[in-house]
């Protein structure tokens, strides 16, 4: 079918890697269809060289103003989508699939605007994000033994380039430590961070910072706190695509639930996630057999969101702050014997 399709998630980075099975499986089902997809700035990069995308079209939905919003609108209009997805669960998003025109356009009942859509597909809760959003082109004829859950990512030969220069600089084993998120309640605290730095370097591996360049900060003060030349700091310092290539050269990644998450899990590498207010059972957690999760179980509180808070409501941070280092330690120990 020469379907022109238009897939929308102006959600976070871990949003958008986790359509991306979907958006192969629409390839897959319509190769001779044309996908386009609309995300913000931010997680544009992450898109970069996707051979299963037309165009990649970026809208700002943090400035003010609605002049942005309308140029979109305007812009997606003017495609004449034959489909538009909608997979993020926000109003605005929703707007934007009714204006584009589209005559079939999809999303979950969840959304506060899900009756400008023309056709509404069950938010199943028990679900993995990755198959629930797989549910939002079940209407499309494919068999299920062909759907793959993997995102698949495309870093560039400079990209790769630009990882293995650094990897020479630490010419050892490595596990990649990603204790930030953008919500604090999702972050690993800076004390427990630096105990669980030279539990790893105990184990006789280097470790390697990765994240934003809005997690510069942590990661800098968690280096001058650890002057050790086996802790290296490659935070702010590379592309989600360069990170996830780096992610794919290690022995493993100790992460928290966040982008990078998602990330490693597109490339197979055994992961330690530590959880903090949110639990795996919203639906976000790797989709590849060597993973092992640590969280505070004994918690009524949690979850206290499904994506995050900026502080604890209740002002202990039980979640995180009861989590030994040791047992983290103890997981990375053991998926490093198994792998």
């Amino acid at each position: 079918m020469n379907k022109k399709i238009l897939v929308i998630q102006t959600a976070f980075l871990g949003d958008v890697i986790l359509s991306l099975p979907m958006v192969q499986m629409l390839k897959k089902i319509m190769p001779e269809g044309s996908i386009d997809y609309l995300c913000i700035p931010h997680t544009a990069q992450v898109l970069q060289n996707n051979p299963y995308l037309r165009n990649v079209i970026t809208y700002d939905k943090h400035r003010r103003g609605a002049r942005d919003f309308l140029k979109t609108v305007s812009r997606i209009k003017g495609e004449r989508y034959d489909i538009v997805i909608c997979p993020h669960r926000s109003y605005r998003s929703a707007l934007l699939t009714h204006l584009s025109q589209a005559k079939v356009r999809i999303g979950f009942d969840i959304n506060p605007f899900s009756w400008l859509l023309t056709e509404v597909v069950l938010y199943d809760p028990h679900l993995h994000e990755i198959q629930r959003e797989m549910e939002l082109i079940k209407g499309f004829e494919f068999l299920k033994r062909d759907v793959s859950f993997k995102p698949e990512l495309f870093p560039s030969e400079s990209d790769k380039e630009v990882v293995e220069k650094l990897l020479k600089l630490v010419n050892s084993k490595v596990i990649a430590f990603a204790p930030c998120s953008k919500w604090f309640t999702k972050q690993i605290p800076e004390t427990k961070a630096r105990e669980l730095t030279y539990d790893m370097i105990g184990l006789g591996f280097k470790v390697v910072l990765i994240g934003g360049k809005e997690d510069t900060e942590y990661c800098n003060e968690l280096k001058n706190d650890i002057p050790d030349e086996r802790l290296v700091n490659f935070c702010g310092r590379l592309t989600p695509l360069q990170s996830s290539y780096l992610i794919g050269k290690v022995s493993l990644l100790v992460t928290t639930d966040s982008a990078a998450m998602h990330l490693g899990a597109a490339t197979d590498t055994p992961i330690a996630v530590v959880y903090g207010s949110t639990v795996p059972s919203l639906g976000f957690y790797p989709l590849t057999s060597r993973h092992m999760i640590m969280e505070n179980t004994g918690l009524e509180c949690r979850p206290c969101t499904d994506h995050g808070r900026r502080n604890c409501p209740l002002e202990h941070f039980k979640c995180m702050i009861e989590i030994e280092a040791k047992d983290v330690a103890g997981a990375v120990r053991e998926l490093i014997i198994s792998d």
